[in-house]
C-alpha cells in the first residue's frame, strides 16, 4: 500500500510561487467553497487548507474575511467588465455605450453563482457595497462619462464632474441589482 507524498517542508527549489499567484490559488479555492459549500459557513482556514496553505498563509494574503471578499468581489467585476467590453456595439456612441454596459452587468452580475451564493448568505448588503467600492468600476464609468462630456458638453447639466455622474450612474444601476438578487 502506498502512502501520499508529504510536500517537504520549505520554500521549493526555486523560490515556489509568488504572492500574486498564492493570491489566486487562495482566490480559486474561495470561489469554489463559496459556491459549493456556501458562504457563511466556510471559514478562511477552509478555504487555505482547500487551497493546500496553512491558515497563516491565508492572512499573509488577506488580513482578515473583508479584504477577501473585496478581492473576490473586485475579481468578478473585471471579469464580467473582460467579458462584456467585446460585445458592446461597434462604431456605437459613448452613451450608447454606457447603457448597453449597464444594462448587460445589471442583466449578468445577477445570474452569477458566486455572487449569487455571497448574496443569499450575507447578512447585509455587502457585496453590493463591495462592487460599488471597486475603484476600478468607478475609473470605467468615470473615463466613459468624460469621453461623452469631451464629445457632446450639451448631454449633462453643466458643472457636472466626471466623478459624480459616473457614482451617480453606480449607484442607480446597484439599486436596480439589489432589487433583484
Amino acid at each position: 500500500m502506498s502512502t501520499a507524498q508529504r510536500r517537504p517542508r520549505g520554500r521549493p527549489a526555486g523560490g515556489g510561487i509568488s504572492a500574486e499567484q498564492a493570491k489566486t490559488v487562495l482566490m480559486d479555492a474561495a470561489e469554489e467553497l463559496f459556491i459549493t459549500k456556501g458562504y457563511r459557513v466556510t471559514t478562511m482556514e477552509d478555504i487555505a487548507r482547500h487551497a493546500g496553505y496553512s491558515r497563516a498563509a491565508i492572512y499573509r494574503q488577506f488580513p482578515n474575511r473583508r479584504a477577501l471578499i473585496a478581492a473576490m468581489v473586485n475579481r468578478i467585476t473585471q471579469r464580467h467588465i473582460a467579458a462584456m467590453l467585446p460585445r458592446l456595439p461597434e462604431g456605437a456612441g459613448l452613451i450608447t455605450i454606457l447603457v448597453e454596459a449597464l444594462v448587460i452587468v445589471a442583466s449578468e452580475l445577477v445570474e452569477d453563482p458566486l455572487l449569487q451564493s455571497m448574496s443569499e448568505q450575507a447578512s447585509d448588503d455587502t457585496v453590493v457595497v463591495l462592487i460599488a467600492d471597486d475603484p476600478a468600476l468607478t475609473q470605467l464609468v468615470e473615463a466613459t462619462i468624460a469621453g461623452i462630456i469631451a464629445t457632446d458638453a450639451d448631454v449633462f447639466r453643466p458643472g457636472l464632474q466626471p466623478y459624480d455622474v459616473a457614482q451617480f450612474i453606480i449607484a442607480t444601476a446597484l439599486s436596480l441589482l439589489l432589487q433583484t438578487v
